[in-house]
């Protein structure tokens, strides 16, 4: 028997043993079993764990590292849907985002950042063509305290529907230590404001406040997950 088949005979087996339809004796018959297929096959809880996460890429948008105004896009987006971010640029490549998470939320957490990057792009250009006769270095830096300031304010309704069950989370952490044990953590540093900048950063909230968040942006991630074993 391969692992991936194992591993959903072990998961329907310990979903069998968590449900609440399940009389005491099959839910023990159940959890019996599925520790007899782990130690059968050397798997450990954390190998369950993380076959119920996936991980699901999308392009960054940018060249290089991207700018922390995209990389705190992601984030909001991951929040919202329960799922973790890994930034890889690596050399001679495109820069990606990629979402770890349980069912569909990897893909709906992508498809909200390819929606919201979208919008975010036309307020900051719309914004930057009000600033006549500056530098390129001060365009860009109004342009990204807009963006900051835009962001500042999405993340304030994502905050009202984000979270993730704690099972969930499990899945997730499982998943990323067993295919990205030595991950390193992003550092991210926003520029300090110059006083006149302040003023595109109160235009990016202000903006920001009217971002559209599609009920599918709202969406729970829930999964059988079960644990416990």
């Amino acid at each position: 028997m391969d692992n991936n088949r194992t591993l959903e005979k072990i998961k329907k087996c310990l979903e069998m043993a968590k449900s609440k339809t399940s009389n005491p004796h099959e839910a023990e018959i159940a959890l019996r079993q599925a520790h007899k297929l782990m130690e059968l096959y050397n798997l450990e809880v954390g190998d369950v764990l993380a076959s119920m996460a996936s991980e699901h890429p999308i392009l960054a948008g940018s060249e290089g590292m991207p700018p922390v105004w995209r990389v705190r896009l992601a984030q909001v987006c991951a929040d919202a849907f329960g799922t973790r971010i890994i930034i890889s640029n690596r050399l001679y490549s495109a820069a990606r985002f990629i979402f770890v998470g349980c069912s569909a939320a990897p893909e709906l957490a992508g498809y909200a950042y390819q929606v919201l990057v979208r919008q975010l792009q036309k307020a900051r250009r719309e914004y930057l063509d009000t600033q006549k006769r500056c530098k390129r270095s001060t365009k860009v830096a109004r342009g990204d305290a807009f963006a900051n300031g835009w962001l500042d304010a999405v993340s304030r309704k994502v905050e009202s529907f984000a979270g993730v069950e704690d099972n969930i989370a499990e899945a997730v952490e499982a998943y990323m230590q067993k295919h990205y044990p030595d991950l390193e953590s992003a550092d991210l540093k926003r520029r300090k404001l110059k006083v006149r900048d302040e003023r595109a950063a109160d235009a990016g909230y202000e903006a920001g406040k009217s971002a559209q968040l599609h009920q599918a942006v709202s969406h729970q991630p829930r999964a059988l997950l079960t644990m416990g074993v």
